[in-house]
């Protein structure tokens, strides 16, 4: 949960709406819930899409916290 936290606090700063999709379920990636129910574990493969006027910054960071950022302590990424 700490990292859908961490992912949904990225996310809220974009205007755009971002979506992450993981064995053929979606989720909204600024719902806590939505991403717990995602059941994505450390290490898999999800799709990420962006919707809006601000959706490549959003994608850039998202990328970021996933591959880099969540592997870090909260303070470090």
């Amino acid at each position: 949960m700490r990292a859908a936290g961490r992912i949904v606090k990225l996310t809220k700063s974009f205007a755009s709406e971002v979506t992450i999709r993981y064995e053929g379920r979606v989720a909204n990636a600024k719902s806590i819930m939505g991403l717990a129910s995602l059941a994505a574990e450390f290490g898999t493969l999800v799709q990420v899409e962006a919707q809006g006027a601000d959706e490549d910054a959003a994608l850039a960071a998202l990328k970021h916290l996933i591959e880099v950022g969540l592997a870090l302590p909260e303070s470090e990424s």
